[in-house]
């Protein structure tokens, strides 16, 4: 039995684009309702809010969906504000900031309304499954049924020498590219009332090659914890492709990764992306290398929260969705990870035999899965758009020659 259930309606670049999760799966955690509250002992944020409930008898982070829209309201509008990423969680690390292998159970969504064999699910079930799945062993939900194989994915990267030094692969490294301002993603928000409950916002995305003036913070040493990062008046470059149309001032028009249709209900935002959205930084000289991440039927959330000063950040940022296999070893090849390095059967062997959910959201267990699920943490704060760059294509098998030593492209990761 295929089912599948629009979350938000979303219309980019022009045309519609219907973005559709799965929702229902088989076995005995099949109906999800959010109607019967999680317990009180279930942890709050990282993917669960107002949107969880059940799956059968098991506690589910749920996904936030179109049903859950608030009533439209009458208030007056902001003036737009730009946010830039402040922080990402990719799940492979803990607290201590050393790798983990369980972290990434408890960041997430759950993405197909189904329960694998989810650790915090004690029902007595059968096992069910969303898709069939290539391997021989059946990839697991994390915590609360949630969906986020590619967290499980970037543990695995992070421990392998050959793969985590070359590239940087590890949280810490991502943190301090967007701390001194390597590259980022810059979020314009519009449409908003600036209240904990809104029908109707828009959301605009630019990927960014940086601050004008990248801070001078060394990201091979944690001394760069101690610095400052960047403030809200320092102007980020802005990907220039990326605009619909011409600059005439200060604000940046349109994008063509746009949600029309996001809304905000309890303080949260909820933004559901176009298909084929690429979440990629385009920088070219960070310690980290940026992974570009195409995305389906993927969700951009967080909990919007306003200083005394005026200023904008977003808290309990978590952005999930589904990345087909051959999607994630392509961005592997986009940046040099190729058949001549011994690591690639391993990264591509693990992709192939991983694959857990379905890229258009069918819930179907005799459905061959294509895609990884994936649940990124983030923080955002307050940000300005600064002047427009060109950003080169990327290209598979090409390793990236940095601008500048800017970042310490070469240093090891830990």
């Amino acid at each position: 039995m295929q089912k599948t259930l629009p979350i938000l309606g979303v219309t980019a670049l022009g045309l519609g684009l219907p973005l559709a999760m799965a929702f229902a799966g088989t076995g005995g955690c099949n109906v999800y309702d959010t109607s019967l509250i999680l317990p009180s002992t279930v942890p709050q944020g990282k993917g669960i809010g107002f949107w969880s409930g059940k799956v059968g008898k098991c506690d589910s982070a749920g996904v936030p969906r179109e049903s859950d829209r608030p009533a439209p309201t009458s208030d007056a509008d902001l003036p737009p504000f730009y946010l830039a990423l402040s922080t990402l969680d990719l799940g492979e690390r803990g607290p201590d900031g050393k790798p983990n292998a369980n972290v990434w159970q408890t960041q997430g969504f759950d993405l197909d309304g189904v329960c694998t064999n989810s650790p915090t699910c004690n029902s007595g079930d059968s096992i069910p499954v969303s898709c069939k799945n290539p391997g021989t062993a059946i990839p697991f939900d994390g915590d609360y049924c949630r969906d986020n194989t590619f967290g499980r994915f970037a543990y695995q990267a992070a421990v392998v020498p050959e793969v985590a030094k070359k590239y940087g692969l590890n949280a810490d490294n991502f943190n301090c590219s967007l701390c001194i301002g390597s590259y980022n993603f810059i979020v314009r928000i519009s449409q908003y009332n600036g209240k904990a409950t809104d029908a109707q916002v828009r959301v605009d995305l630019y990927p960014s090659p940086g601050l004008e003036s990248v801070l001078p913070w060394d990201c091979r040493s944690d001394d760069w914890k101690t610095h400052p990062c960047f403030t809200p008046d320092m102007p980020w470059k802005v990907q220039e492709d990326v605009l619909k149309g011409p600059r005439t001032g200060n604000e940046l028009p349109d994008s063509k990764i746009a949600t029309l249709d996001a809304y905000v209900r309890n303080g949260y935002l909820i933004s559901a992306l176009p298909n084929d959205t690429l979440f990629w930084f385009p920088g070219r000289n960070a310690i980290a290398t940026a992974f570009p991440l195409r995305m389906q039927s993927s969700l951009f959330t967080g909990k919007l929260v306003r200083s005394q000063e005026g200023t904008w950040t977003v808290e309990d940022g978590m952005i999930a969705g589904r990345s087909k296999g051959t999607d994630i070893v392509k961005g592997f090849r986009q940046i040099g990870l190729c058949e001549s390095d011994p690591s690639y059967s391993l990264i591509s062997s693990f992709v192939n035999t991983n694959l857990d959910i379905t890229a258009s959201g069918v819930v179907d267990p005799n459905v061959p899965c294509d895609s990884l699920s994936f649940g990124i943490g983030f923080t955002a704060k307050q940000a300005k758009p600064g002047k427009l760059e060109a950003v080169a294509p990327l290209e598979e098998c090409k390793t990236p020659t940095p601008t500048s030593d800017a970042g310490a492209p070469d240093a090891a990761a830990d």
